[in-house]
């Protein structure tokens, strides 16, 4: 396995000017699978099997951050995809009451992803974990108890109920959970990484948090004003141990 100090997280990941450079999402499966699975799969090294990591993209949508969190992550052992669910669906420009109508289809993505990555012969049914950023976050908790599979999940400044499902229905059965909030956050308040907690550890589930002093929200995206190195390297050396230990790497 080849290993990347993760103090090169923040320089890796490439600015808006350089995405041309980086290759677009794909459709990764065929005509009998609706709403297809689009993005990009990175393979570490060896035959496998490995365990499994799909990235959710925030509200913005895909970025080419997203292409090295998955080239980071498949370093650190997983066959990782970074997965572009609004493929399907178009843009991520959309009224509230469009997310609600979308939200269905996004979860079905997000469950055909699943399905995908476990079907690979370097996974062969290994587990599945879920890191998500904002939007997608709240995507992953609307999932991850429900889908067969999934193992841990990462929540990047998101939280729960943020779909059609009440947050104490998504956490029933919920896998192991890292929350990563930034307590200054003003687009998702740190209120809801509090919720998420309490809900997922009175259904008895198993909850790791750890708040950023004075982290506004999208903390770890080198494109947002909101940016802060030192958090975002934490961040990421926290997704990947606890990703190692929950997912058996």
């Amino acid at each position: 396995m080849r290993v990347i100090p993760l103090l090169l997280f923040g320089s890796l990941l490439p600015t808006d000017s350089l995405a041309a450079a980086v290759q677009a999402p794909e459709r990764l499966t065929g005509t009998d699978v609706s709403p297809a699975v689009w993005g990009l799969v990175e393979m570490p090294q060896g035959t496998g099997p490995h365990p499994a990591v799909i990235v959710l993209p925030g509200a913005a949508g895909w970025r080419p951050m997203h292409a090295d969190v998955a080239r980071i992550l498949a370093d650190s052992g997983f066959v990782a995809l970074a997965l572009d669910y609004y493929g399907e669906t178009g843009g991520a420009a959309i009224r509230s009451d469009e997310k609600l109508e979308k939200w269905p289809r996004w979860k079905a993505t997000v469950r055909n992803a699943v399905v995908y990555v476990r079907g690979l012969p370097s996974v062969l049914d290994r587990p599945v974990g879920l890191v998500g950023y904002s939007r997608g976050a709240f995507l992953a908790v609307s999932v991850a108890g429900s889908a067969a599979g999934v193992q841990a999940v990462v929540d990047f400044y998101g939280g729960g109920g943020g779909g059609t499902d009440a947050l104490e229905q998504e956490v029933r059965d919920f896998p192991a959970l890292l929350i990563l909030h930034g307590d200054a956050d003003e687009v998702v308040p740190v209120r809801y990484a509090y919720a998420l907690r309490d809900a997922v550890v009175a259904d008895g589930g198993d909850v790791e948090m750890h708040l950023y002093s004075g982290a506004g929200h999208a903390f770890i995206a080198p494109y947002a004003s909101t940016y802060s190195q030192p958090a975002a390297q934490d961040a990421f050396s926290r997704t990947v141990e606890f990703l190692r230990r929950r997912l058996g790497n």
